[in-house]
């Protein structure tokens, strides 16, 4: 009788140790999980604040007008009014292009080596309102290894920056697979009317910037190829 008490006792604690060890495994489960959630909230949250702040920052820069320095123009405009004054002549943005691409620049700088980003204006046009990309911007860094046997030594990036849509073959479709391939930790998004000279109806765009965490692929990937990207070399143009 007293091997059978013992018996069951030990059973008994068996059980125990189970339930206990299965509810420890699910608090550290559940623990390590909510942190990482908390982890990403906070990342997507930073960079969705971020993008907003940069996009009202990036439209409303200012440029000089009279191709001094800015802090010796005598005539200072906002880089939206330049934007728009260059696509009312020719539905395209060329002459402003490097005014935008430095504001940019500077604007994103105190987050790049926690994002990368592309910033691009959409505009629907004509009768059909058919999408085009009169400007598509991208920068990212691109990372290379060095190994000591099976390990990494040493790891290093390079920024790059590039225009995209090379030969207007973009689409939006081409734009949220890359999205989706990056994993977007923060966008921010602006409705834009644009002038024409030669109509009386405007084009209806959206300027958008999107930002995500550095992504080891090189220029081969599949989904950034899809992008049309042509790099920039040398000083930004």
């Amino acid at each position: 009788m007293a091997g059978i008490k013992g018996q069951a006792a030990v059973t008994d604690a068996l059980f125990f140790l189970i339930i206990v060890m299965a509810l420890v495994s699910f608090l550290f489960f559940f623990t390590s999980q909510y942190g990482r959630s908390v982890g990403e909230y906070a990342t997507s949250k930073y960079g969705s604040d971020y993008a907003t702040s940069a996009l009202k920052t990036i439209l409303y820069s200012s440029f000089p007008r009279d191709g001094l320095e800015l802090e010796d123009s005598h005539e200072v405009d906002f880089i939206i009014v330049g934007i728009k004054e260059d696509y009312a002549s020719d539905q395209n943005i060329n002459y402003f292009r490097k005014h935008l691409t430095s504001s940019i620049s500077k604007v994103m700088d105190p987050v790049k080596n926690s994002f990368d980003y592309f910033f691009f204006i959409r505009v629907s046009e004509g009768e059909g309102r058919i999408f085009s990309y009169p400007y598509f911007f991208l920068s990212r860094r691109e990372f290379s290894y060095e190994k000591d046997g099976p390990f990494v030594s040493e790891v290093e990036s390079t920024d790059l920056n590039y225009y995209c849509n090379a030969t207007n073959s973009l689409n939006q479709t081409k734009i949220d697979n890359f999205m989706v391939f990056v994993g977007s930790k923060g966008q921010a998004v602006s409705s834009l009317t644009f002038p024409l000279v030669d109509s009386a109806r405007p084009d209806d765009g959206i300027v958008q910037i999107v930002l995500w965490n550095p992504k080891d692929f090189n220029s081969e990937n599949s989904f950034f190829k899809e992008l049309d990207c042509a790099l920039i070399t040398g000083e930004t143009e």
